[in-house]
């Protein structure tokens, strides 16, 4: 009975483990990279030759590194990394947006991002919606790139009984703390973020 309590117990750990391995491979598809480097270009007017694009894949579910960031000046994906959505746009997959204040859920389309602050998640990047219909409330809703705890292994293995879900936000593109730190070091400018989904 006892070595049953064990392994009921090592099960969850046992899962993330094998799931760990197969969820660190990236996960943005080309259709969101398209939709994103055409919003971009689209916002601009002209080609996109500097700068940074940050792909957020919100058709992958929430344990995958679905976020992208792209050096616009070189074509290179230079980072991937997991980042939460809102606690009201799903569990595991991301299935309802909103550009509303309270909704507590994600918005999608094309944001600039803004500055570097302090702030109570720390150090945080604001976001600039420039999509009228999807996004365009955003600084106000503070939809904004900061590090939370939820964003994490740990997370995923409080959460084995909602399958391994990453923890969610409050519409904000939250990141872990060692993510963020390598998307601010240096974030070359213009930067833009684009938030897709299968709609």
């Amino acid at each position: 009975m006892q070595k049953i309590t064990h392994l009921l117990f090592l099960l969850p750990l046992i899962c993330l483990v094998v799931l760990g391995v197969c969820l660190e491979r990236p996960s943005v598809s080309r259709e969101a990279f398209r939709q994103a480097l055409a919003a971009a270009r689209a916002h601009t007017g002209q080609p996109l030759r500097r700068g940074t694009l940050i792909v957020v894949d919100y058709a992958q579910p929430s344990q995958t590194k679905r976020l992208a960031v792209m050096n616009l000046a070189t074509g290179r994906v230079e980072h991937y990394a997991r980042t939460a959505h809102g606690k009201n746009t799903g569990g595991i997959w991301a299935e309802r947006f909103s550009n509303r204040e309270g909704s507590l859920q994600s918005s999608l389309g094309l944001f600039e991002v803004g500055e570097l602050f302090s702030g109570k998640h720390g150090l945080s990047f604001r976001l600039i919606g420039l999509d009228p219909q999807r996004n365009s409330m955003a600084l106000r809703r503070g939809i904004i790139i900061h590090a939370a705890p939820y964003v994490s292994a740990t997370s995923m293995l409080l959460n084995w009984r909602s399958g391994f879900r990453l923890g969610r936000s409050e519409g904000c593109f939250a990141l872990s703390a060692d993510d963020l730190a390598e998307l601010s070091r240096p974030l070359a400018r213009p930067a833009y973020l684009y938030a897709h989904a299968e709609e």
